[in-house]
């Protein structure tokens, strides 16, 4: 079998590189290649750079976005006085908004920024919103009792009973004690809060006193018992004085009311002029002599104007009492024949037109005769009463048309002539008002009627005038060829 040659090596096995071996070294960053790690490192660190900054600014472009959100439910929670309740309902919005906002986001960097962001606001949204239900709350409670307190202080302000005074006045301060008890109140604001009620009271009080029989020893004794110069000033019980007295007597000088009593206004006027506290303290100062002068002289004056305004309302009465009897008696005369038989029809509408001729010329007087006397519009009522008789004495003699051919030439040519000078009047305008309201009134009679622009039904006066001209220019030819 051949044998495959072997060889044998004259050198030693060693672990030094195979090459020339010198003795000069060389750098490994002093090639062409090293000399680009550098730049390549800088590079790297722009490029991170560029993209932390870019996620950065798209973070909190997302952050500003969702805050705007989360702003709006802690608002929509701010009137919520249950505090847990309003925490559970903004978790419940967070995080299902939130969830639904990061799950838009694909970069895992910018979502986990935008995650650590909210986590650091987080609590102060927490703090927010009990502070909000705690604000919430006080000014639910503060609103409550405040109302309790005003329905407490009207019951108290018109009891006259003593007892339930009392009563009125402990649950007044018992419930402002609960009410700062359940806010933490510091001692020296609860005092000057019961203080308060005291003053309130007391004012109360004084209001209800002023103007009695014995008003102001009460008003005194009640100042001294409770201590009131601790709790109420002097300028403060002065106002309270005055206003008082003010309310009373202005209850007590309304202009014209007949239940008006001026003189008792003058001496609560000068009671108020005179009223000290205990402690010497006089109403009547610098701060209000001003003003309770001016309220004097104010009844003074009024008290003129009240006692010439009864008087006139009293000659007023007695003028109504009179006319309206006087106008009753015609429209009797008119439509009641004393025969116990019904009024004719064309009567009664006589009379009630007589009747509505009287009231407006009434009124019309008194309105251009305000300061006529009692004895002059009395006059004036009764003249009219005459006319009014006397016109419709004139036109019942023509209620029938008939009773013209009993007159003589005379009267019908009159009767003609006046007819004829009536209408050129009334087509110049200057036709007597009361004889434009005769022909109305005989038109109506003899149902010659149209409506005025109210709609009321009148006399159509030119219609009756037509056809009674011919009636009257007939009856002139008969009268004189029958001579």
């Amino acid at each position: 079998m051949p044998k495959i040659p072997t060889f044998e090596s004259k050198t030693r096995i060693t672990a030094e590189p195979t090459g020339v071996l010198t003795d000069i070294k060389i750098s490994p960053t002093d090639s062409l290649a090293a000399s680009f790690i550098p730049a390549l490192q800088d590079l790297t660190n722009y490029t991170l750079k560029n993209r932390d900054t870019a996620e950065k600014i798209e973070s909190a472009k997302k952050v500003f976005e969702v805050k705007g959100e989360l702003d709006k439910y802690i608002e929509s929670e701010k009137e919520n006085i249950n505090e847990d309740n309003a925490i559970n309902n903004f978790k419940k919005k967070y995080n299902n908004y939130l969830n639904q906002q990061l799950g838009t986001i694909t970069n895992s960097r910018v979502k986990k920024r935008i995650q650590q962001n909210l986590d650091l606001e987080y609590s102060e949204y927490i703090y927010n919103i009990k502070n909000n239900s705690y604000k919430a709350l006080e000014k639910d409670s503060l609103l409550t009792i405040n109302n309790e307190i005003n329905s407490l202080s009207a019951k108290y302000a018109t009891s006259d009973n003593p007892i339930l005074k009392v009563k009125y006045k402990t649950q007044t301060k018992d419930k402002i004690k609960q009410f700062a008890q359940d806010f933490d109140f510091p001692q020296n604001v609860l005092d000057k809060k019961l203080e308060a009620v005291d003053r309130d009271f007391l004012l109360a009080d004084i209001n209800q006193l002023a103007g009695l029989v014995n008003g102001v020893e009460q008003i005194k004794n009640l100042d001294d018992s409770l201590n009131g110069t601790k709790f109420l000033s002097n300028e403060d019980f002065g106002s309270g004085v005055y206003n008082a007295y003010l309310d009373k007597i202005s209850n007590l000088t309304i202009t014209g009311d007949p239940n008006s009593n001026y003189d008792r206004a003058l001496e609560l006027t000068n009671e108020l002029e005179t009223f000290q506290r205990s402690n010497g303290y006089k109403v009547n100062n610098l701060l209000l002599s001003t003003k309770i002068n001016s309220l004097k002289q104010k009844v003074l004056t009024e008290q003129n104007t009240h006692e010439s305004l009864l008087q006139q309302q009293g000659n007023n009465k007695a003028f109504f009492d009179y006319s309206s009897d006087l106008i009753r008696g015609l429209t009797k005369s008119i439509t009641d024949k004393g025969l116990g038989l019904p009024p004719a029809l064309v009567d009664e509408i006589a009379g009630a037109e007589i009747e509505s001729q009287y009231k407006e010329r009434i009124k019309n007087y008194l309105s251009t005769n305000p300061n006529a006397t009692l004895t002059e519009k009395k006059q004036f009522a009764r003249e009219l009463v005459y006319t009014l008789q006397n016109i419709y004495e004139d036109e019942n003699t023509l209620k029938n048309q008939n009773r013209i051919l009993d007159q003589n030439r005379f009267d019908i040519e009159g009767e003609y002539q006046k007819i004829i000078n009536d209408i050129k009047l009334l087509q110049e305008g200057n036709l007597d008002p009361l004889i434009l309201k005769q022909y109305e009134t005989r038109a109506k009679q003899q149902k010659f009627i149209t409506t005025d622009k109210d709609g009321n039904e009148i006399g159509d006066v030119t219609s009756f005038i037509n056809e009674y001209l011919p009636i009257l220019a007939s009856q002139i030819r008969p009268t004189v060829t029958g001579q």
